[in-house]
């Protein structure tokens, strides 16, 4: 391997970590997925730093924390020349280029060097079977209203067309530059709502995969960030009344995260055959998680495992002593930027809060005990909350002053808050202080108040993605 690898960084939108096959799922199929676990390294304990699209994706890109940047809600808008991963590779001497959803508000490649096809001006997520302009149809038609077999041509998916593009661009660069490293970042839109797979990945999971009963009255026990969250979202359905309609959704849900495996597998193959499989890092991480029909709703937002916690694996070659390793310290996205410039022999600046994780990759450890995550509902600023993960313990706290405790070890479904338990006193008090160092909730509103936002969401812009030509001439892709 070459002392300065690629970088193929694959991101989804919206995938829980518990729907791999490597972590145990029952019946969701991602081979592709638990080939590279097998292969490479799994974070067992990484998380957003916001379990929502458009803060989460800052984070990374900046290598700052939501607090840092002010960053909080979809229509947030990041600097324009700021520090960005892209931006400090780009000038270490890589090529750059992003296909596919970044969700960035305002300035556009945000020092990535190609952008050839992606949500330039709409927000990725295409309605199916196809939005209508010309009506003023600008919804993607619910989370499970619309889940169900897609109506869009194959071809015409984001997902196929992020396929397409990325393999276009490994083969032009090898054909044009096949002697300078690059950073390939693929942004899959799925298994995001509209929730629509082709259909053939559809039927495998319909009727298979089915939601468990709830405890009675546990709504009522939950703090009221989490209530507020369920609410803005309007989805929430804790009695399973309407069990068929949200079993037909995660039966949508477990093929998009299929048909994102089988792309993954696919862009991988193209980089064997190119002959960069053996001087290329690959990671695949997901900006956020997904509720998935637990406790009665979907979504994002909380901090319950299924939301902030995500999935990461990464493969570098060379490593061969990690291979299948599994490794259970608390990272972040936050963790990619220095990680990234660790690989390029350059400068981490100063301003990022994130850690290499080169050194886990190498099986030698770090001196990080733990990883914070923010969180704000959509357009409700005074529901904000901050997150600790460290050893067995996550704690969260809320702007009204709420509190959960969990001791993931013994209560991996979070059902147990013992923040008010006697015996854990101690570890919340601990805990507590590090939050409220970190989060300084004193300063949240203002932190909000003070970042500029776009007038409406990119949601309403009339098609979903973008390509742009070789002159730079930008046109829309439709559906």
């Amino acid at each position: 391997m070459t002392s300065r690898p690629n970088i193929l960084f694959l991101l989804s939108d919206q995938h829980s970590p518990h729907f791999l096959g490597s972590a145990g799922h029952p019946v969701v199929a991602t081979p592709h997925l638990d080939q590279l676990a097998r292969d490479g390294v799994v974070f067992s304990q990484a998380y957003c730093q916001s379990p929502l699209c458009a803060p989460s994706r800052a984070s990374l890109l900046t290598g700052r924390y939501c607090r840092d940047i002010s960053i909080y809600d979809n229509q947030h808008i990041l600097e324009s020349n700021g520090f960005t991963f892209p931006r400090v590779l780009g000038s270490a001497g890589y090529r750059t280029c992003v296909i596919g959803k970044t969700h960035y508000n305002g300035e556009q490649f945000q020092g990535y060097q190609e952008r050839p096809y992606g949500d330039l001006f709409g927000q990725a997520h295409q309605p199916d079977p196809r939005r209508l302009p010309e009506r003023g149809d600008a919804g993607l038609g619910g989370v499970i209203e619309a889940a169900g077999p897609s109506g869009i041509p194959l071809p015409l998916t984001q997902t196929e067309i992020c396929v397409a593009e990325s393999t276009k661009w490994l083969q032009t660069h090898v054909a044009q530059r096949g002697g300078q490293p690059f950073c390939l970042s693929v942004h899959f839109d799925k298994p995001h709502f509209p929730i629509c797979p082709p259909p053939e990945y559809f039927k495998r999971y319909e009727g298979r995969v089915h939601l468990p009963d709830l405890p009675a009255g546990f709504l009522d026990r939950e703090v009221p960030f989490v209530r507020a969250a369920m609410r803005n979202f309007g989805i929430s359905d804790p009695a399973r009344a309407n069990r068929a309609a949200h079993e037909r959704a995660l039966a949508a849900y477990c093929g998009c995260i299929e048909w994102v495996d089988d792309a993954v597998g696919r862009i991988l193959t193209t980089l064997d055959y190119l002959d960069l499989a053996e001087t290329t890092l690959v990671i695949y991480a997901s900006d956020h998680g997904e509720m998935a029909g637990e406790r009665g709703t979907w979504q994002k937002s909380v901090f319950y495992e299924a939301s902030a916690r995500i999935p990461l694996l990464m493969r570098l070659p060379g490593t061969a002593g990690s291979r299948g390793r599994r490794v259970d310290i608390p990272v972040g996205l936050i963790d990619m930027f220095p990680t990234f410039c660790d690989l390029a022999g350059a400068a981490t600046p100063p301003e990022c809060g994130g850690t290499s994780l080169l050194p886990l990759l190498h099986g030698e450890p770090i001196t990080r005990d733990a990883i914070f995550s923010e969180s704000v509902v959509i357009k409700e600023p005074a529901h904000a909350g901050c997150m600790i993960r460290t050893g067995r313990w996550k704690y969260n706290t809320y702007l009204d002053g709420a509190e959960e405790l969990y001791d993931l070890a013994a209560d991996p479904g979070e059902w147990n808050n013992l923040a008010a338990a006697p015996a854990c006193r101690g570890v919340r008090d601990e805990l507590r202080a590090r939050v409220l160092a970190f989060w300084e909730p004193a300063q949240q509103l203002a932190r909000y108040e003070a970042r500029p936002r776009m007038a409406r969401q990119k949601h309403f812009y009339e098609f979903s993605n973008q390509f742009m030509l070789g002159d730079g001439a930008v046109i829309d892709a439709r559906p």
